[in-house]
């Protein structure tokens, strides 16, 4: 069976009558020619072979010795192959490629291993695949004797060879890539400063290539990003360092090849749509708060003017964007332009969270739709060129920017996840997508970084107004915290029905906190106890509560818990106001509510 499989390729089979645990040499020939491709085959036979109980894979059971021998000693490549003499069939494997998969290769008694040969490797249906293999046999085994010669050794044999400045150049980007393959597994582990170092340091290696330095700087923004968004600095910062690492990358590959430099140029338009998107956001956030509660009417016209200027920016840039994407789907180097695209789509996300929130459904819908095809020739581009993770990450930019599952959006991505060769890489583009549908349905998804949301809006809110609050020690940024912190009285209100807090004194920093954030809540809080008419004032909430219930709550007899699944949502709130609007119009013109003075 087996000589007849092989011989009609025109491969030359010997069998090998004294050898330890072998069968079978076999040459590949391609018509009459040699091609220098060998391999031993070990061929085991039963009727019929063990097969799985759903015929996916044949156990074949080996001695430890011979294993070991395959697959540690062995310096060519050996292929097991398993015929089913019953059913006429031949099945192979390639033990020194599955030493390592724990799936494939069982330790079954200390005298045995079974190896799993997979029924889908079946000849001579699968021969290309079994060429395949034994390229990657070649290649493993001899990086394996490369390894453990010695450094002498080692370039003694390679000054024998000629185009040394060309081998030099081929080992330097092997071991690049291989420093690039460490740079995800540490961004995929969450050491994002040191895989953003090492990225660095090919970025800045002198015999690195363009090519390579590039995909380096890349990573290096990638890490940079993670490590900004669970930082706690505002979220402002994000789009900063994709312009940042942009502009990086465009002078990398200034002199590097032209499709490098088409990639590097819609990498930083759309970083440049990310910040006038961000801006766009940060001011309608603004303006949404200043006209709840209308404090400052002189900022809410202003607010409205900077909006409407911004819409119109963002609008120029993604047009820019659009005509940058038109052009990439014709042009011949665009294996380097689907993964940059797909920047391009997530770049208006936030800007078109902020039309959702504004009403603005039918411009929202048109840019939804506009975006859609760019995440469309992302997916496409890459799929072209065989990237499949690039094809995932333009499946879950697309469904960024939509909030449900029940739009085209999702159901391309969706459809074109599921498309996926890659097992892998299919699973985890489906998995991606489930987690964004668990958001939407305001699922805490395990994994994902928790932000101090009120933090957040704070510092967006001082984004769009260009103050710095990255000083934590400034009086200002200190009133900021306690604003954030002290914005749901909940916590204090739900340990007794009888407790009521309010606003207190409201010194300079708390006004203009008030005149530029729309809140109170940087003022002094009272807490107060409606039924025993006590009252204690305190900088924040946390030490206004500490204090009155070290001086009042720890004794009272007639504390009154609210019930544990209390919360202090806007239901519950209207409700609080209503039942305590006597007690507070009784503090009307005492020291216990809102007044302003001098000093904080």
């Amino acid at each position: 069976m087996l000589r007849e499989c092989l011989e009609s390729f025109g491969w030359v089979v010997n069998e090998i009558f004294e050898d330890y645990g072998l069968d079978f040499d076999v040459q590949v020939f391609e018509g009459k020619s040699p091609t220098g491709a060998w391999f031993h085959v070990q061929l085991k036979s039963s009727e019929p072979p063990n097969y799985s109980a759903d015929d996916t894979f044949i156990s074949q059971t080996l001695s430890i010795d011979h294993a070991r021998h395959y697959m540690n000693e062995m310096k060519g490549p050996v292929l097991l192959v398993v015929a089913d003499t019953t059913a006429n069939r031949l099945f192979w494997c390639a033990p020194q490629l599955l030493a390592e998969q724990a799936e494939f290769v069982e330790i079954t008694g200390q005298q045995t291993v079974t190896v799993r040969v997979p029924t889908s490797q079946e000849l001579p249906a699968t021969a290309p695949l079994l060429l395949e293999s034994l390229d990657k046999l070649y290649l493993m085994l001899s990086t394996r004797q490369l390894t453990s010669a010695s450094l002498g050794h080692f370039a003694d044999t390679l000054k024998h060879l000629d185009g040394q400045d060309q081998l030099l150049r081929d080992f330097q980007e092997k071991a690049d890539v291989l420093k690039l393959h460490r740079v995800r597994d540490l961004f995929n582990e969450g050491r994002y400063s040191e895989a953003r170092l090492r990225a660095n340091a090919v970025v800045n290696d002198f015999d690195s290539s363009v090519e390579i330095k590039y995909e380096a700087q890349v990573q290096s923004e990638s890490s940079e990003y993670a490590e900004i968004a669970i930082s706690g600095k505002p979220q402002s910062e994000l789009s900063k360092s994709l312009l940042r690492n942009a502009k990086k990358l465009q002078a990398l590959v200034a002199d590097g090849p032209r499709e490098l430099k088409f990639a590097a140029l819609i990498k930083r338009k759309a970083a440049e749509l990310e910040i006038l998107s961000k801006e766009s956001s940060d001011v309608h956030m603004s303006l949404k708060q200043h006209v709840a509660h209308a404090y400052n009417l002189l900022m809410i016209l202003d607010l409205y003017a900077r909006r409407t200027s911004l819409l119109r920016k963002v609008s120029l840039k993604y047009n820019q964007c659009v005509r940058l994407a038109r052009m990439a789907a014709g042009y011949d180097g665009r294996w380097a332009l689907g993964r940059p695209l797909s920047d391009i789509v997530k770049a208006t996300a936030i800007f078109l969270a902020s039309l959702r929130s504004e009403g603005r459904q039918e411009l929202e819908q048109r840019y939804i739709a506009s975006v859609l095809q760019i995440s469309k020739l992302a997916a496409w581009t890459c799929s072209e060129a065989g990237d499949y993770h690039g094809v995932a990450v333009a499946v879950l930019a697309a469904v960024v920017t939509v909030h449900d599952a029940d739009n085209s959006t999702y159901k391309w991505a969706k459809e074109t996840a599921e498309q996926i060769p890659d097992a892998e890489v299919r699973a985890s583009a489906l998995e991606g997508l489930d987690r964004q549908s668990r958001r939407w349905k305001g699922e805490v998804v395990a994994g994902d970084h928790q932000g101090d949301t009120i933090w957040q809006i704070i510092q967006n809110v001082a984004s769009a107004h260009g103050i710095d609050i990255s000083d934590e020690a400034s009086p200002l940024v200190k009133k900021l915290r306690i604003a954030a912190r002290d914005d749901d009285f909940g916590r204090v209100l739900k340990t007794c029905e009888h407790i009521v807090v309010t606003i207190g004194a409201i010194g300079p920093t708390a006004r203009f906190i008030q005149s530029v954030f729309a809140t109170t809540m940087a003022a002094r809080k009272v807490v107060h106890c409606a039924l025993h008419n006590f009252h204690l004032e305190a900088s924040d909430l946390d030490s206004a509560y500490a204090s009155f219930k070290k001086q009042h709550c720890d004794t009272c007899p007639d504390k009154k818990p609210r019930p544990k699944t209390w919360t202090y949502s806007e239901e519950e709130k209207v409700e609080y106001e209503r039942q305590n609007r006597p007690f507070l119009r009784s503090l009307t013109g005492t020291p216990f509510c809102p007044r302003p003075t001098e000093s904080d």
